[in-house]
Formats: C-alpha cells, structure tokens, sequence
C-alpha cells in the first residue's frame, strides 16, 4: 500500500449507507459525522473510488458546550497524523458552530498537546474567545 498523508485526505459529509460504524458507533446520526476519504473527488456523481480512511462524531451537548464522541482512523491508514487533523477538524467545525468548550474521551498523549485537561472521566477543551 502506497503510504497516504495528511495531504491525500479531505473531510466529507457521510452519504447514507456510509457512517463507519465500526469507528462512530451504528447509532451516530448521519448529521453528526465526518469522514476522511482518500483517493476521489467525495462524491458519488464524479464515480469517486474514494474510500473512508477516518473518521469523527461530534454532538452538540447544550449551549456552547459540544463533545467528541468519537474518532477512529483504520489501522492501516494510522501513522501518518489523520487522526490529529480530524481532531482540529472536529475542533474547527464545533467552534464554528458556537462552542465554548469540547468534551472528548482517549489516550491523554493524542489530546493533551492540543490543549485538552483533565475533566470528570475524560479530557476538555475550552475556547477562548476572540
């Protein structure tokens, strides 16, 4: 396999019938995931051959408050830093979206260099505001 980066890969909205369930869970809502894709243009009318490498659930808990309730790359693909891009990615869409803090579970060496403490069980992000 051709060794793939950072570079190879965009973020799409899932079509039906795409969600990860083995990396987002069978009962993440098609509005809450994005995917990674390697190799295609992401859309089924182009005839993509892309493939899902990647990919994360981010939930709107209240007002300012979201949560990254997963983010898995396939073991394949791991290695070459998607996961950390689909973490800012995650980050970037919830701050958009009015986020003052970002709750997330996973190994403290993947979320402590982005700025993630310790917080009830897991790890939380806040934003800072302009």
């Amino acid at each position: 396999m051709t060794a793939i980066g950072v570079a190879d890969v965009t973020v799409y909205r899932p079509f039906p019938g795409e969600v990860p369930c083995d990396l987002v869970g069978a009962d993440a809502p098609l509005d809450d995931v994005r995917v990674a894709k390697v190799d295609g243009q992401g859309s089924k009318s182009h005839g993509s051959t892309s493939r899902v490498v990647g990919a994360y659930r981010l939930v709107q808990v209240d007002a300012g408050r979201f949560a990254i309730r997963a983010l898995g790359v396939y073991p394949a693909y791991r290695g070459a830093g998607i996961g950390r891009w689909l973490l800012g990615h995650a980050i970037g869409i919830a701050e958009s979206r009015g986020a003052r803090t970002i709750d997330a579970k996973g190994p403290p060496g993947f979320l402590k260099p982005v700025g993630f403490t310790p917080w009830a069980g897991g790890y939380r992000l806040v934003l800072t505001p302009e």
